[in-house]
């Protein structure tokens, strides 16, 4: 990382010759195809100025839907965030539960839904491991990301290949800038983390625009086996063959290392001392579950990308293949786990007037290696190779000016290796009134890898000058149609998901500012059925409360955005107490080149988890900025 920083450095100071302000404009131009949600305090460069009249226009990608809850790069700029876990807090609805440590693989919940019943797309396209169904949100490349996109949960299983309770897309962010941009970010804390990315982008030969970003990320570790480390890169080349065709090309990969300790081992404690407490939260002396299991992730993903805008009629179509390498060691068994996948997908959609019609196709070819050793079978090398195809059409209606927006969908998968199909089909519609406050109504019912599953959801939103609020009631209903549920070759006892049953939710999100104060708060409640096994636990409620001071100081050169965040975590199980933190954090944008982060983590530096028994995060110091250079 010593190294990283002053190659940077003289790069961009040897291919950059021009300064200009460049983080309160557009990192997009708004074309009428272009993707909605782009800030106007997006971090990167407008080119609406640079354009002449025949000059190629850029094609952008559109949501997966225009209703969907969106937090945008101006407002993940300003947040306190480590990753891409932390980029959801926004959204009232989805709760993330921290382990602790940095780096490792923290559950994201959303609606409720959490590991293998969440799908995560990048660009559209499924993100998930297609052996686990889950997503380390660690390999998210999170500063290339211009927006995240929270589906609502009666379209949740309308996209990608498979069936999901919930889905999130994240959209990356595709500029054109008329010179050379780089920007750099930098931050660290305590226990050696640290973090430093870099992302270039520039044009040649009029049709071609290269853009790449290399991020690292790592921590020593504080209990026994919790170190990380992380490298990732990703570069992508677009070419615009004309107004009507733009190709994409991608490359990108991660390189991995982390200690899955296991939280600390709390029997071993019971057996020396009836205080848990108070060896739980000492680092030194605490006895962990894992004290060498180590696990080695290797990622590669290859994407060619065309989008096409033909009046009409507007065109997305991917062909990819991902690649995945999971090596375990510090454990007798030495698991190794292998995942290839060769895919094409097709977004194909025609609007006209009030109508909107849509299918999205995806074909995939999967192959998994599963290698171990068993203690009295000895090598097992389990090999299995399958396709999936799905199709799934939505026709909306825009009536009354869009005042009404109601939508029908159906999706068909079928699996090639065990010859069956899931099928969904669902509808909703959306109410706008007065340009201020939208309500939606949803309904869906789908066949989630044997599981019969209906979902409904009811919310309303409400944007009016410095006012922002969004309300959404959710329910979830379960019923096995088997004993038996397959996943991906995988015969899964329907237990597993046992604790995914029946489902009600409240969510809201109240965002007002007055004056030079914003309040910004988040209740997220879920009706889990209590557990009474002493090592799992539910968040029932969590509430996020904050309170900011916002202005812009010495002659409007710093955008200053400071003040407090209290979360509140309230357990559904008596084993366990509800806790709190606060925390204090600065964002300021100097000059529209430099953001500037400072946080004090924990001030009361209080002893609590939210997954047991993986302690949280004590009282630390964490700072860093976020510089545009020579542009």
């Amino acid at each position: 990382m010593k190294i990283f920083l002053p190659i940077i450095f003289f790069i961009s100071l040897n291919l950059f010759a021009q300064r200009i302000d460049s983080i309160s404009v557009d990192t997009t131009k708004r074309f009428s195809d272009s993707l909605f949600t782009t800030s106007k305090d997006s971090l990167a460069i407008d080119t609406t100025k640079y354009v002449k009249a025949d000059t190629l226009y850029p094609i952008y990608q559109k949501p997966l839907y225009d209703g969907s809850f969106f937090i945008n790069r101006k407002t993940i700029d300003k947040l306190d965030y480590r990753y891409m876990g932390n980029l959801f807090s926004p959204a009232g609805f989805t709760f993330l539960k921290d382990k602790g440590q940095v780096g490792q693989p923290n559950e994201l919940t959303i609606y409720g839904n959490g590991f293998g019943m969440t799908g995560f797309f990048s660009d559209g396209i499924l993100f998930n491991n297609r052996y686990t169904d889950i997503l380390d949100l660690n390999f998210v490349q999170n500063e290339l990301i211009d927006s995240i996109e929270v589906l609502p949960l009666p379209r949740g299983f309308l996209y990608g290949p498979d069936n999901y309770m919930a889905s999130a897309n994240f959209i990356e962010r595709d500029f054109l800038s008329s010179v050379p941009y780089t920007r750099i970010k930098y931050y660290e804390g305590p226990n050696g983390e640290a973090f430093v990315d870099g992302i270039f982008n520039t044009s040649f030969l009029k049709r071609l625009n290269l853009t790449f970003d290399i991020t690292n990320r790592k921590f020593d570790s504080t209990y026994t086996n919790s170190n990380f480390s992380i490298w990732q890169a990703e570069f992508r080349l677009k070419y615009f063959v004309s107004n009507k065709i733009n190709l994409i090309g991608s490359y990108s990969l991660v390189s991995s290392d982390v200690g899955l300790n296991g939280g600390v081992n709390v029997d071993s404690i019971a057996k020396i001392t009836n205080d848990i407490n108070s060896v739980l939260y000492e680092p030194l002396s605490a006895p962990v579950v894992n004290s060498s299991l180590s696990r080695e992730v290797k990622l590669d993903k290859f994407k060619l990308r065309m989008l096409g805008d033909f009046n009409n009629f507007n065109t997305d179509l991917n062909f990819y293949y991902h690649s995945s390498k999971e090596n375990y060691s510090g454990i007798a068994s030495k698991d190794e786990i292998k995942n290839f996948t060769w895919g094409a997908a097709l977004r194909q959609s025609y609007s006209k007037k009030s109508l909107h019609l849509e299918i999205k196709s995806v074909f995939e070819r999967r192959e998994s290696r599963y290698y171990y050793l068993d203690t009295f079978a000895g090598a097992q090398n389990i090999k299995n190779s399958y396709n999936v195809f799905s199709i799934s059409p939505v026709v909306s209606f825009y009536l009354l000016d869009s005042t009404i927006v109601p939508s029908a969908f159906y999706k068909n998968t079928n699996y090639s290796d065990i010859g069956k199909s899931y099928d969904g089909v669902g509808g909703d519609v959306t109410v706008k009134l007065l340009n201020i406050l939208q309500v939606y109504a949803g309904i869906s019912s789908f066949d989630f890898f044997g599981l019969q599953t209906d979902v409904y959801q009811i919310g309303a939103r409400i944007n009016y000058e410095s006012l922002f609020t969004n309300v959404t009631m959710y329910s979830r209903k379960i019923s096995p149609s088997t004993n038996q549920l397959y996943t991906n070759g995988l015969i899964l006892q329907y237990g597993l998901f046992e604790s995914a049953g029946n489902l009600t939710g409240f969510a809201l999100n109240l965002n007002y500012n007055f004056w030079k104060i914003g309040l910004e708060e988040s209740i997220n409640y879920n009706s889990y059925k209590e557990d009474k096994s002493a090592l799992s636990s539910e968040i029932k409620m969590h509430i996020n409360s904050s309170v900011f001071y916002k202005d812009t100081l010495f002659s409007q050169d710093l955008d200053l955005k400071t003040g407090f965040v209290l979360n509140y975590y309230d357990s559904e199980s008596d084993n366990f107490k509800s806790a709190s933190q606060l925390d204090f954090t600065i964002a300021g944008t100097i000059r529209k080149v430099a953001i500037v982060y400072f946080s004090w983590e924990n001030l009361l530096n209080e002893k609590y988890f939210i997954v047991p028994y993986y302690p949280m995060r004590e009282r630390g110091i964490r700072f860093g900025i976020a510089w545009e250079l020579f542009n």
